[in-house]
């Protein structure tokens, strides 16, 4: 029963980071700037591995691995996204950082779990991803460090020629 329970957590870990996945292609669709873009490129890439890595360890314990998309939460994360995304890069980023402290949340949950070496270990680096996220995200709604590049690139396309 152990065994079905620990591969419970691992699909539920799995489902978060697949959900995330689907939140950050919501997010990106609509943000134009490319500071943003690509730092949540990123982020979208570690939720991405994520859940191929806890797959593997889900198809290991003889589970049936997350497949890439939303469930109902997800969903729920993914329609928040698009209707805040809609009103520009801050609410986009205001949304993520919601749905990036809900998997602070999580990941913070699993490890309070008994876990092997191997498994606690992934979880742990999977955390610390979680950690940056949230925190670059913060910083980011705090500095909006988009809005120097587009006044450059106003005043450049303004300059006489």
């Amino acid at each position: 029963m152990a065994e079905k329970s620990e591969v419970a957590r691992l699909r539920s870990l799995a489902q978060l980071d697949a959900d995330a996945v689907g939140a950050y292609d919501t997010a990106l669709a609509r943000i134009p700037e490319p500071l943003v873009r690509e730092r949540l490129t990123s982020f979208r890439a570690d939720h991405l591995r994520h859940v191929q890595v806890l797959n593997a360890h889900i198809h290991a314990r003889g589970g049936e691995p997350v497949a890439l998309r939303p469930d109902l939460r997800g969903a729920a994360m993914k329609g928040l996204t698009a209707m805040s995304s809609m009103m520009g890069t801050e609410a986009a980023l205001v949304a993520m950082l919601g749905n990036e402290e809900f998997s602070n949340r999580a990941y913070d949950l699993a490890l309070r779990f008994e876990w092997g070496a191997e498994l606690r270990a992934l979880i742990e680096r999977h955390r610390e991803d979680e950690r940056r996220h949230v925190l670059w995200i913060r910083e980011a709604v705090r500095t909006r460090p988009w809005e120097p590049a587009r006044a450059s690139a106003r005043e450049e396309s303004e300059a006489p020629t």
